[in-house]
């Protein structure tokens, strides 16, 4: 007889990438799952004790956090279709891009929010040698540290057409976790979460497949 699925729940907020991968992911291993969605920090409180971040999952109850771990944990319980290569240097290639598609994503939205702000960009040498060329002129240093962000992100745009080449998927011929994080970081710039990002996507045919080809396997295109 086979073993019966643990009651899963997923636990996250809208329109996030990080709860976008983790959703596709269930959806890719067939698992039945509760989607809950915040409505309010109270929600998130409650939700993620831990670190007060979502998404997070609960297995039987038991709770993972951070939406990494998710996927290891998805992976446990469903290997098959894996999300990972059985090839371990491959598995690893995987799991680097993730981390990367996460952090350098992650940062440009944050720097962007920072700056729209009216707060002095993380890196203070870039904002110090912006307002030295532009003197007194805050608006105009931030006018132009958005600008070069902007750069920045066509720049990983082309960064990842590079890492996909001529594959289907990202360092294999089917989707994995790896292939998850990007699709759902594009799927933000498609909403253009930073003005300008929708282009910038729009400007690179191979990641507008890849992102079809993602949804194809994953349920579809919300």
């Amino acid at each position: 007889m086979a073993e019966a699925q643990p009651k899963l729940a997923l636990y996250g907020q809208t329109n996030t990438p990080f709860t976008e991968k983790c959703r596709r992911a269930l959806v890719f291993k067939g698992l039945d799952f509760e989607l809950h969605i915040s409505r309010g920090p109270e929600d998130v409180r409650r939700w993620s004790p831990v670190t007060g971040l979502l998404p997070v999952m609960t297995v039987d109850g038991e709770l993972v956090s951070d939406s990494t771990n998710i996927l290891l944990r998805i992976e446990e319980l469903c290997p098959e279709p894996p999300l990972l290569s059985r090839d371990p240097i491959v598995a690893a290639q995987q799991r680097n891009l993730e981390d990367w598609a996460d952090e350098s994503f992650l940062w440009y939205w944050t720097e962007w929010f920072r700056l729209s702000a009216g707060a002095p960009a993380s890196q203070p040498s870039v904002w110090s040698r912006l307002r030295r060329y532009l003197g007194a002129r805050p608006h105009r240093a931030r006018e132009r540290a958005q600008a070069e962000l902007v750069q920045g992100l066509a720049d990983r745009l082309r960064d990842l057409v590079n890492f996909l080449g001529s594959r289907p998927f990202f360092h294999a011929d089917h989707v994995s976790l790896a292939d998850l994080t990007v699709h759902a970081m594009l799927r933000t710039l498609r909403g253009n979460a930073i003005p300008g990002s929708a282009r910038l996507l729009t400007e690179q045919p191979t990641l507008v497949a890849f992102m079809r080809r993602v949804e194809a396997a994953t349920g579809g295109s919300p």
